[in-house]
């Protein structure tokens, strides 16, 4: 019998490929390390089934350091290199100490540079004025004059010429009418050093524009990092996101201008001054010059010297300079960040890349800031977030992040934590639960969501001129960021609602991008748009796609005034969503769905992932596309396991728990059947299995380590409210017999559903902006490792909170069943007084380079312990 596509995907999905492993950004204080720490953290990694380490060199964190770069460090380098490698990690390295790139090596002809504009009236008499040096390395660009006051447009606005002698250079200044102002433009160091820089790491920024001053770094920071860690340990070298703020000049900028331009740019200059629509196409083309510098000079640099160690150059392609969607296409790997599934972020910036360029990994740093402070997150926090950047096509997780550590011998200290990430190491009190099937259920989705295509037949046209154009009003030259303002977030939201999916492109990917590649293009409120994307536009529509003007600003295509009239022009699509609430039609406002699809000569086979990213039930409708097959299979990523099927449809009504996710497999083959009675895992309950009788479970006992024996306690029981256990991290086993009736066939315990909790000022409560977090109380904070007679059945540690043990019980028998609860370490975090000392003396010894985490927050909203009365239920006659 031959073997189907659908066979090879059961195959690998219950037997996973390990490059798909979740890997963790391992932070280096200082750099401070302990070779013994090292290896610990390795081993930690190997045993909780993580796939490896991005090594990344930070600021100090104590009194001493050794110096980023010396030979010493070095040697640690290549020791942790060789160690990771030796037990089947992979090893990553970060090419620089801090971010963005620069240090000691970088001086004033390689730093990065601006505009200085200096704006001063002058009075109607003609005049010699020097031009003005206010900072060393400052140098002359240009100088106008124009009419009116500097609170005023200006009018009339002429370069000034200018001469020069022995004592400097000179402006002259003709005489006037009226009321004038001259702008002088100086090229000045941006003095903008290194953010969180190691210890002998310090120093500006270097010039991302310039390929000299790529070429230097290289030379003095990345060649002796890879030959540290040595080519062979390597899978790829790594560059943060651009953070090279006001980064607006480089020497050669008017020479390469002119040019890529056709046209000297001096005599223009001052219209970057100016919001006026008048001079917007003079500042698309000189921001579209600073991109295309960056990706030639930068990311082309990089990687082309990353190919010739026969390494990868894995960068975070977007910030300052304004590098584009298709500037991924000089790099060697696409990494993305950021949560959001229904709006622009970074990570939707580098998925698109991905899908035109033709990446079938795409990475992100997942989990910063994750429900700050550090060890707050719990295992559904990290889940959920995950969730979320699946659905917007990340398949390779990339956590942010493990901090290397002594573990002091004080019990009551946690060690070193990075200023803005978690801590996803073995010091949470829930590591030992449920780090192994949580690492384990991502590494399993990851390898899923790599196979064959991801669907997606709404392209959005990125409108880059136009963007570029308004940087003047932004008062930033941020070409993601300013984009997500201008395209908007209801445009994205309502197609993910509606199920489908979309891809952003800009003007460089029509050269790439296949014309029957998407079945609707929208062009959100464009204007300036090159003759060269107009030309494919008119070839797509031609060949039949819907070209859709939103605004109508284009002059081409369909106009059309909202967002919400374009799922109407999508007449086919993998899947199409709506809500349902009591059986009856509702808005969907919470679930999305990413598709891919892989080929075979048997006929395409779909993996639809549906998410619930919201902290409430939610039910919905999935209509799918019938000619991908009939059969409808629902997987277990904890499991692996097929733990429903529906055979023979068209659609199906899907209800979710709060940051639920089902994977949904559809194909044309024969339905297998159900595996019922799972063993372990808390999605292997089918819903329709727990509907049957039950009995709550009310009479327990627990006992916390140290206590002499179990006492008798209520339930719900909340640690933080019980005297001496308010700052208490760890666990607790509470203890009850429950007796199964005759006649059961599946046997679930149901720890109860997940309420809402949504906190009313997140700022008060430690979440920053950036800070993911479930908002829900739990009915176990956070973890329930559940045995039955002594023998473990399994972790509850996400929704929903159930777990089947019927092979575990015996029908009319009775049985002791114990949960033993973990909660998170955030109290830990909060009684360690010891971490303000680290932080008090870096600061005094190296200056402050970082703002630690609101830790007087760690215990704002934390509830721990067995939160609401458990229930058996039970199915048979």
């Amino acid at each position: 019998m031959s073997t189907t596509s659908i066979d090879h995907l059961r195959s690998g999905f219950g037997s996973v490929d390990p490059a798909s492993r979740v890997l963790m950004r391992w932070w280096w204080f200082g750099p401070d390390v302990d070779r013994g720490d090292l290896v610990r953290d390795l081993d930690q990694m190997v045993a909780a089934g993580l796939g490896g380490v991005e090594c990344a060199f930070v600021y100090p964190m104590g009194a001493g350091s050794d110096r980023f770069l010396s030979e010493s460090f070095l040697a640690d380098v290549g020791f942790a290199a060789r160690e990771a490698v030796a037990r089947g990690l992979r090893f990553d390295l970060t090419l620089g100490s801090g971010w963005p790139y620069g240090g000691p090596h970088v001086d004033e002809s390689i730093a990065s540079r601006r505009i200085e504009w200096i704006r001063e009236e002058v009075p109607l008499t003609a005049q010699r004025i020097p031009v003005p040096v206010a900072w060393p390395a400052d140098e002359f660009i240009a100088a106008y004059i124009g009419e009116g006051t500097r609170a005023e447009p200006l009018t009339g606005v002429e370069q000034l010429a200018t001469e020069s002698d022995e004592t400097g250079t000179y402006l002259l200044i003709p005489q006037g009418r009226g009321p004038r102002t001259v702008l002088v433009a100086i090229s000045r160091v941006s003095g903008q050093s290194v953010k969180r820089a190691g210890h002998g790491a310090e120093g500006w920024v270097l010039d991302h524009l310039s390929a000299e001053a790529t070429r230097a770094h290289i030379q003095a920071v990345a060649e002796p990092l890879v030959h540290a860690a040595g080519v062979e340990n390597i899978t790829t070298v790594f560059c943060d996101s651009l953070e090279v703020y006001d980064a607006g000049w480089t020497p050669d900028l008017i020479q390469e201008f002119t040019a890529r331009r056709g046209y000297d740019p001096t005599g223009h200059l001052w219209k970057l001054t100016t919001t006026s629509e008048e001079h917007a196409q003079f500042r698309a083309d000189w921001h579209r010059t600073q991109t295309q510098l960056a990706e030639e000079n930068f990311i082309a640099v990089m990687n082309s010297w990353a190919e010739s160690k026969g390494l990868v150059f894995r960068i975070q392609g977007y910030g300052q300079p304004p590098v584009t969607i298709s500037s991924y296409r000089y790099a060697g790997a696409i990494e993305g960040e950021g949560w959001g599934w229904d709006v622009i972020t970074a990570a939707r910036w580098a998925s698109s890349a991905a899908q035109i360029y033709g990446h079938q990994v795409v990475s992100s740093e997942t989990w910063t800031w994750n429900h700050s402070p550090s060890f707050r997150s719990s295992p559904l926090d990290i889940l959920a977030e995950a969730h979320d950047h699946l659905l917007m096509g990340i398949n390779q997780f990339i956590g942010h992040g493990w901090p290397t550590s002594p573990r002091p011998e004080e019990p009551s200290q946690l060690g070193r934590v990075f200023y803005a990430s978690g801590a996803f190491d073995d010091r949470n009190a829930w590591w030992t639960s449920a780090a192994k099937p949580l690492w384990e259920t991502l590494h399993r989705l990851s390898w899923l969501m790599r196979q064959g295509t991801r669907l997606a037949n709404v392209g959005i046209y990125l409108p880059t001129r136009d963007i570029y154009a308004g940087f003047a009003a932004a008062g930033r030259i941020d070409l993601y960021k300013e984009a997500r303002l201008y395209i908007g977030d209801e445009l994205p939201h309502l197609l993910r609602t509606a199920g489908l999916d979309f891809d952003l492109f800009d003007d460089d990917a029509v050269e790439y991008l296949d014309p029957g590649r998407f079945d609707v293009v929208v062009l959100p409120y464009a204007s300036d748009i090159p003759a060269s994307t107009r030309q494919w536009l008119g070839t797509l529509m031609r060949q039949g796609t819907t070209v859709l003007d939103l605004g109508a600003t284009a002059r081409t295509g369909l106009a059309i005034a909202h967002p919400a009239e374009i799922p109407g022009f999508v007449e086919r699509a993998p899947v199409w969503l709506e809500g349902l609430s009591d059986g009856a039609r509702a808005v969907n406002d919470a679930v999305a769905v990413t598709t891919r699809q892989i080929d075979g000569e048997d006929g395409p086979v779909r993996v639809h992932l549906a998410a619930n990213t919201s902290n409430v039930t939610t039910e919905v409708e999935i209509r799918f596309d019938v000619e991908a097959g009939g059969v409808v299979e629902r997987w277990d990523p904890e499991t692996a396991r097929v733990v429903q099927v529906w055979d023979g449809v068209d659609r199906i009504a899907l209800s979710l728990q709060a940051y639920e996710a089902a994977v949904l497999v559809q194909h044309r083959q024969a339905a297998p059947s159900v595996e019922r009675g799972l063993p372990a895992g808390v999605g292997s309950v089918d819903v329709s299995l727990v509907q049957g009788a039950s009995v709550e479970l009310r009479d327990w006992t627990v006992q916390f380590p140290g206590d002499e024996a179990p006492e008798p306690v209520t339930i719900p029981h909340q640690w933080e409210s019980q005297p001496g256990r308010e700052l208490y991290s760890g666990t607790a086993v509470y203890t009850t017999e429950v007796s199964v009736p005759e006649g059961a066939q599946q046997v679930v315990l149901d720890l109860g559903e997940a309420s809402p909790h949504q906190v009313e000022d997140p700022a008060a409560a430690g979440l920053s902006e950036a800070s993911f977090s479930a908002e829900i109380m739990p009915p176990v904070g956070v973890v329930a490792t559940v045995s039955v007679d002594g023998q473990q059945v399994g972790a509850i540690w996400k929704t929903p909170y159930r777990l089947d043990l019927t092979g575990a019980v015996t029908p009319g028998a009775t049985h002791q069943l114990q949960l033993q609860v973990a909660n998170v370490s955030s109290h830990a975090l909060a009684a360690d007084t010891a971490l303000q000392k680290l932080v008090q003396d870096a600061e005094e010894n190296f200056g402050r380079r970082f703002g630690i985490q609101t830790l007087e927050l760690a215990l704002a909203d934390v509830a721990s312990g067995l939160l609401a009365v458990p229930q058996l239920r039970f199915t048979g006659e």
